[in-house]
Parts: structure tokens; sequence; C-alpha cells
């Protein structure tokens, strides 16, 4: 009888311990799928973030330290068919950075734009107006986008500081005569050093004629004018030129 007792307590003790097995199992699961939802709910809203974060993309126009030369000679040095000791000190050593042609590579790669030549042209259009420096930061935001998307990114960033330099220009006022002037003796002194390359460098110069012009009565100082002036060879340019303009 006590064999009976203790038998039917075992078997009673067994069905409860099963009951709550069957109970903790759905319990369990449930536990499990918030967890698992929780991790992707903060999945999600770190991406949010870090989306938001890049399509909040700021460019610092306290970066740029570029008078008229620096930014008329990035203009030749970032293509890819010129090169030139003179140049490279002038424009800040803009050698150093990605290639107008190698950008617009990158941007049709990526369905941000159809025709390279068009883009290249454009991209020199920017140089000049934001100076080597903010493009080169434009650049390697362009460079490593992933999609059209971040490109636009990017694009809008850079649009946005021409806005804030022609806003706050940090030049010494000068006249677009005198511009002019400095823009005309600084193709011809671009020309002549180029020799064989001399008439891509006035296809490349006179694009941006009307930004170098523009550029310079916002950001042009009297030493450069100066500097140009005096000049009769582009080396001799690129040794008077005064340092961070």
């Amino acid at each position: 009888m006590v064999c009976g007792v203790s038998a039917l307590r075992l078997s009673l003790l067994l069905c409860a311990g099963l009951l709550c097995a069957c109970e903790s199992e759905p319990a369990k699961k449930a536990d499990d799928k918030k967890a698992d939802d929780k991790k992707a709910d903060d999945k999600k809203a770190d991406d949010k973030k870090a989306d938001d974060k890049k399509a909040e993309k700021h460019f610092d126009v306290s970066h740029d330290k570029s008078g008229v030369l620096a930014r008329s000679a990035a203009a030749l040095e970032a293509d890819e068919a010129l090169d030139g000791e003179a140049l490279r000190g002038l424009s800040h050593h803009a050698e150093k950075l990605p290639s107008v042609q190698a950008l617009c590579k990158k941007m049709k790669e990526l369905g941000s734009v159809k025709d390279e030549k068009s883009c290249v042209s454009q991209s020199e259009h920017h140089i000049v107006l934001i100076g080597p420096e903010l493009y080169g930061e434009w650049a390697a935001c362009v460079m490593e986008s992933t999609d059209a998307a971040d490109v636009k990114i990017c694009d809008d960033a850079e649009a946005e500081a021409e806005g804030l330099l022609h806003a706050k220009p940090h030049g010494d006022g000068l006249s677009k005569e005198e511009c002019t002037t400095l823009f005309d003796k600084f193709e011809k002194l671009s020309m002549e050093d180029a020799a064989e390359h001399a008439e891509h460098v006035k296809e490349v110069l006179e694009e941006v004629r009307d930004d170098v012009v523009s550029s310079c009565v916002d950001q042009g100082t009297k030493a450069e004018l100066e500097c140009v002036r005096k000049s009769s060879t582009l080396e001799e340019l690129n040794e008077c030129a005064p340092a961070h303009v």
C-alpha cells in the first residue's frame, strides 16, 4: 500500500512537471519573440539614426583657405590630362584629390549622372566655386557613396557650401574688372606653361571663366592681383602667390 501511494505521488509529480513544461514552452517562445522584436526595432532605430545623420551632411566652409589663384589652378590640376609643378603649388596640391574624371566615372556607375563629359565640366565649376579644400570633401563624399541617393546628399551639401561662401566672402573686395584682368593673365601664363596642352588648358579655363571672376570678387585678394600683375611665368606666379590663398 505504501508502495502504491509512493507510485501515485511520483505519477502526480511527473504530470505536474510535464504540465509546467508545457505551459512554460509557449511563454518562453513569447519571451524569445519579444527579445527578437526588440533587437529588430533597435537595429531599425540605429539604421534610421545613421541615415538621418548622413542625410544631414554639411561641409564646414571655414575649411576653405583658397583665393582665386588656388581655385583656378585646382580646376586645371584636377584634370587627369594636366599636371605641373607650379600648378600643384598654386592649387594647394589638388593633384592629391580625386580627378574630375574619376569622380564622374564613379557617379555614372552609381547612376547619378548619364553623361561623363558634362559631369566633368560641372565638377570643374564646383572646384572654382567652393575651392580645392571643400572640393576634396565633396569628392571624398561621392567616392564613398554606394548609390545615387548617397551622391545626391553630397551634391546638396556642396550646393549649400556654395551659397554660404557667396553669402560670406573672405576676399578683399576686388572689382569685376580687376578680376577679369587677373583671370586673363592667369590663363595666358597657364597656356604658355602647358606647351602642347595649351588648348586643353584654354578649354578648361574658358569653361569656368565666369565662375572664376565671380569667385574672385568674393574670395580674391589684392596680394593675388599684385602677384599676377608682376609675374611673367607661371613659376613666378607660384613663387609670389600669398600662402593659403
